[in-house]
């Protein structure tokens, strides 16, 4: 198609410079815009992004110069720069942006527009130039690898040999160790999909081969991939675990921290539901609509305009790949990560993310800063010990958003980065907590102050004072001080004496997964009255701590709870956390036994009041003892 008069008159060097948008006039109504699409290919990309958002258009509110709900055209420039990177159209309020970019042979219009064009889905090139400078030129990176790795050209235990770039041999199942080489590591979602798996039954005939063709696209792709990357050996969890044997499981599972930060790169099929979608996506079949760029040495030269690509957070951290809670710590792990999507291809390592198309890729990377995965630094002071658990409660918010197809992998699935958290600060995992800091670690609670509650899973997970007991999004209390006993704050610490936590573990993996676990404490525990808000009390209206479940005492109210689960009933009790925290517990009937139903926070009448001394308060009559937590 050709381009209408209006889009013809577009002057591209202009807008980097104009900031008239609302003069900038277009077709003078929706409908003429509507109409010239069907003929003009840059009438018909706006349209087309215009409609993905439902909107209620005047097909016929004719439009004036000047006219900021009219139908306008403008630059959309780079941030904190005046080069143009893209072309937007503004109707009635409504938006349609579209890409601008020049080919990277044109030197002086790639500064005046520096987005890129992105090459066919299996295109190498960006892959290997990125892979490359990162193991060279990147000194983050370069650190991080001398002092994660196991050295000397590591393997796991088991990796598929991935055999010659041109397919003459088929690739097959290795035993790594006595082998020594360079691996890439697949990060993927299983899906529904019944895929090929590694079992008692197929491990012998996958030692000798596994054919490409039996293989499901997204593993298919990832040997090609490995190929060209020309890294000899590929790690996918399905294929180099035996599925149905639970002593290998365990062991190679609890190895995902060693497995994952040892790979030289993970190819994640960040836009793949199921290992059936592959990672090579067809890119837009429509070409780009060519505006000319000249200049004194070639006249003819152009820039172009296309459909706007999807960015690095749209892909990578709304993609699917990034729901399931097992990727969670495959992307943390991972030194370097190359990310097939659908748009495009993104790459993430230590020191920057990147785009194909050039794209500014800004808060994204807070994947890689928190303070537990800086190799430079170990665990010592008492300020980077705490900002360390703080990235650690900010972890588990963030892996309690993900899905999981098996709800007993829920310790598993974050064992690797556990692991890691242990060796950086020397301390003892208790069931998702930590030992030297459960006085902050208890105090989890449901993440939504609105709709459902926290769900018990089936089969048990872990004793509940952990988060791992329920299913769903939990927070933590972040406001609780950091102090030493003897200095101002100390009653936090203070409030909860000599715990002692004893876990038993299903198997040998301190990391993994959990048979029991029991927490003795020695505080102050008193009865308390409640009160849970129903719907019709306005509970899924308010998100204000006045309108949570109250605590009453003595027939006055005293505080606010969040209660883990829906349906707590049977009397309750509060245990003096400190200041104003407390955990709600439920006796069990054992002698001093209790189990946890939710945390509350006592104050006066007046919810909104937050004094430190309220909560010492109250709990001054309650007797001190000695009791067990399960």
């Amino acid at each position: 198609m050709s381009l209408c008069r209006h889009c013809r008159n577009i002057d591209l060097a202009e807008l980097a410079v104009s900031h008239n948008g609302p003069y900038n006039t277009h077709h003078r109504t929706f409908r003429e815009l509507k109409q010239s699409a069907e003929s003009c290919s840059l009438c018909a990309l706006f349209v087309e992004d215009m409609e993905k958002i439902e909107w209620d258009f005047d097909y016929d509110r004719a439009c004036e110069p000047g006219d900021y709900k009219g139908l306008y055209y403008e630059g959309v420039l780079q941030e904190g720069g005046d080069e143009l990177v893209g072309l937007l159209l503004s109707c009635q309020g409504n938006f349609a942006t579209l890409d601008v970019y020049a080919n990277e042979d044109i030197v002086d219009a790639t500064q005046d527009y520096p987005r890129k064009p992105v090459s066919p889905a299996e295109d190498y090139g960006a892959a290997k130039r990125w892979l490359q400078n990162c193991r060279n030129n990147h000194s983050q990176c370069i650190s991080k690898e001398h002092k994660t790795s196991r050295g000397g050209g590591w393997l796991p235990t088991r990796v598929i040999d991935v055999g010659p770039i041109d397919g003459s041999k088929e690739p097959r199942l290795l035993c790594g160790p006595g082998k020594s080489g360079q691996y890439a590591t697949l990060s993927h979602c299983w899906g529904n999909t019944v895929t090929v798996q590694t079992t008692t039954k197929t491990l012998r005939a996958h030692e000798t081969q596994i054919p490409l063709a039996g293989l499901h696209k997204t593993f298919r792709d990832a040997v090609i991939i490995a190929r060209n990357l020309k890294l000899q050996y590929l790690w996918i969890d399905s294929l180099c675990i035996i599925q149905d044997d639970w002593k290998d499981w365990e062991a190679e599972s609890s190895m995902m921290a060693d497995v994952y930060s040892n790979s030289a790169v993970t190819i994640a099929a960040s836009s793949a539901k199921n290992s059936l979608a592959g990672c090579f996506f067809p890119r837009d079949p429509s070409p780009p609509i060519a505006f000319d760029y000249p200049s004194a040495t070639c006249p003819s030269r152009s820039v172009y305009v296309r459909r706007q690509l999807k960015r690095f957070y749209q892909e990578v951290n709304d993609g699917p790949l990034n729901q399931r809670a097992w990727v969670f710590q495959e992307r943390l792990l991972s030194p370097r990560i190359l990310h097939y999507c659908q748009d495009q291809l993104h790459w993430e390592c230590e020191e920057t993310c990147l785009s194909e198309d050039g794209s500014d890729v800004y808060s994204q990377h807070y994947f890689k800063s928190s303070s537990i995965f800086r190799a430079d630094q170990v665990s010592t002071s008492l300020q980077l010990e705490h900002s360390m658990y703080l990235d650690w409660y900010d972890m588990v918010r963030k892996y309690t958003q993900r899905g999981l197809t098996k709800a007993e992998d829920i310790l598993p699935a974050l064992s690797g980065l556990a692991s890691v958290f242990a060796r950086r600060t020397g301390d003892r995992y208790v069931a998702g907590l930590w030992e030297r800091d459960l006085k902050t670690g208890l105090l989890w609670r449901p993440a939504h102050t609105q709709g459902p509650r926290l769900q018990r899973p089936s089969r048990y997970r872990a004793p509940s004072w952990s988060w791992a007991a329920l299913e769903g999004p939990v927070v933590f209390n972040y406001d609780v001080s950091y102090t030493s006993p003897g200095e101002p704050d100390s009653e936090i610490v203070l409030a909860l004496r000599d715990m002692v936590v004893d876990i038993e573990r299903v198997g040998s993996d301190p990391f993994g997964m959990v048979a029991s676990g029991t927490l003795t404490v020695t505080g102050r525990l008193k009865p308390v009255d409640y009160q849970i808000l129903t719907e019709d009390m306005e509970y899924y209206m308010s998100p204000l701590p006045s309108m949570q479940d109250s605590l009453y005492s003595g027939g006055e109210k005293i505080g606010f709870a969040f209660f883990d689960e829906a349906g707590t009933h049977g009397p309750l009790y509060c245990l003096e956390v400190g200041k104003v925290h407390t955990l709600i517990l439920k006796s069990i009937g054992t002698h001093e036994s209790y189990a946890r139903v939710g945390v509350g926070r006592i104050s006066d009448t007046d919810v909104s009041d937050r004094s430190a001394q309220t909560g010492t308060r109250w709990f001054h009559d309650a007797p001190t003892k000695r009791i067990t937590l399960v």
